[in-house]
């Protein structure tokens, strides 16, 4: 009998700490457990990312003239600073940025809103407007390594048709 009734106080006890208790947010970690065979720290280096070449790409339709366009002033964006690419700008004279032609890594920011589909050069990209202006397109050719992914990013501000008429005048370059 003693031994039921350490149960049921067992039990009270149990219920009466499940009601006054608090919750912490749960957290995991990836860290492996200490282990024999897994050794606590490794010391290797990653080789070093390599550029990708630029885009091989001719664009057939600008709505501006790029004469006197310095490309060498332009820094870098959440677009153009995605490490091991090569961004090629696109520009008018007076020295701003139009368009980057980025080879070596899709949109870094996915859309905001609704995106359409338009060819490259025969293969399907992906093309929308974000909340600042920007045009963004995005396409891949196989087999899909690195060097692969591009991305276009048209700077406000531009009309949707001159966008469609830029992707769709692009040709991959011979060689």
């Amino acid at each position: 009998m003693w031994k039921l009734a350490a149960a049921a106080a067992l039990a009270v006890g149990c219920a009466g700490a499940a009601e006054s208790t608090t919750t912490a947010p749960v957290s995991t970690s990836t860290t492996p457990a200490p282990s024999s065979t897994v050794p606590a720290s490794t010391s290797s280096s990653a080789p070093p990312l390599e550029v990708c070449p630029p885009a091989p790409y001719e664009i057939g339709f600008l709505p501006f003239d790029e004469a006197g366009f310095d490309p060498s002033g332009q820094e870098p964006d959440v677009w153009t600073s995605v490490g091991g690419s090569h961004t090629t700008f696109y520009g008018p004279g007076d020295g701003t940025a139009a368009i980057a032609l980025i080879r070596g890594t899709l949109p870094a920011v996915d859309w905001p809103g609704a995106k359409g589909v338009v060819q490259v050069d025969g293969v399907d990209a992906a093309v929308g407007e974000h909340a600042d202006g920007t045009w963004v397109a995005g396409w891949y050719v196989p087999p899909r390594a690195r060097c692969d992914l591009y991305t276009m990013v048209f700077y406000p501000s531009w009309d949707p048709k001159d966008v469609e008429a830029v992707l769709a005048g692009m040709v991959r370059a011979p060689g």
